[in-house]
């Protein structure tokens, strides 16, 4: 007889593997749950260490950017304002400052070019009209050569008979009455020309010396006159009343005797000037009379106190009896 399986075996058998089957259904989502977020979190902690130095070097050179852009774009404002600053207040100063100085040095380099000439004309005796008239030729001989010639014949005729050129009346004469040749009356009238034109220019340094010295004495005088006028102006607070008499007194003294000659002439002229005008300013103010107080010492309505008495009555009716 043939054993036949037992169905509670294998029911349960099967319920044994069913539920073996159950547990590694439930243990196997666990295991592969762990693998999984331990892979994930590998992964995230790789990466993110992979990624987070990048990340800091990168962000750190960014704030270097950036700060490096912050300090440029501050240094450019900085400039800018500067600039700015600049412009509003520096130019429009300076360039008056400049325009100023520039006009200062045109007028002094024309001031200076106008005395160097002035300086030239006086140092050869050249006087405004013979500086006209040479410019005027000067300016024909540019313009036109024959009205230039025709102006400059006559001092061509002058230049010759001043250097011996032309030959003077008398040693011409001579010349032709032969008493000398050609050669020799030419030279003879090449050495006077040459001796009157160093007379001349001997006559013409005295002059200059003398007038030189003509004008240091006459301001040494006015010097001399300034300082007593501010004497007598101290002394008298009406002399600016009188002064404008005192310059016409001084005038007419000037014309009558000619000018002083030495600092005492010029202090006696001045103190006569001032006592004529004086008196003259005295007669037209006319004599102040003194004030006198009135008899009795006491000027009019001085208060007199009450009496107190009839002693005191009697005394002030015979004081003012006697007043």
């Amino acid at each position: 007889m043939v054993d036949e399986p037992k169905e509670l075996d294998s029911s349960s058998d099967s319920q044994t593997q069913d539920e073996l089957d159950l547990e590694i259904d439930q243990e196997a989502p666990t295991s592969s749950a762990d693998s999984e977020t331990e892979e994930d979190l590998l992964s995230v902690v790789q990466s993110a260490m992979e990624i987070e130095e990048p990340e800091e070097a990168e962000s750190q050179s960014e704030e270097e950017v950036e700060g490096e852009d912050d300090g440029d774009a501050e240094s450019l404002a900085a400039s800018d304002d500067a600039d700015e600053d600049v412009s509003d207040k520096s130019p429009v100063p300076y360039k008056r400052f400049q325009e100023v100085i520039a006009e200062k040095n045109e007028f002094k380099h024309g001031a200076d070019q106008f005395n160097k000439i002035t300086d030239y004309l006086s140092h050869n005796n050249i006087n405004a009209d013979e500086a006209s008239t040479g410019l005027q030729i000067m300016a024909l001989m540019k313009n036109d050569p024959a009205k230039a010639l025709e102006a400059l014949t006559p001092f061509v005729n002058t230049l010759r008979e001043l250097t011996g050129e032309v030959l003077p009346s008398d040693i011409r004469n001579k010349v032709d009455d032969g008493f000398m040749d050609e050669d020799a009356g030419r030279e003879l009238s090449r050495a006077r020309a040459e001796a009157d034109n160093q007379k001349r220019i001997n006559d013409r340094v005295l002059t200059q010396q003398n007038n030189a010295q003509s004008e240091q004495h006459k301001n040494h005088l006015a010097r001399t006159v300034t300082a007593w006028e501010d004497n007598a102006r101290q002394s008298d607070p009406d002399y600016d009343l009188k002064q404008d008499e005192i310059d016409d007194r001084v005038r007419v003294l000037v014309s009558e005797r000619g000018s002083p000659n030495t600092e005492e002439d010029a202090i006696s002229m001045a103190n006569e000037a001032y006592e004529s005008v004086n008196q003259r300013f005295k007669a037209r103010m006319g004599t102040k009379r003194a004030m006198r107080t009135a008899s009795g010492g006491k000027l009019g309505g001085t208060p007199v106190a009450e009496p107190k008495s009839l002693l005191e009555a009697v005394q002030n009716a015979v004081a003012a009896g006697s007043s």
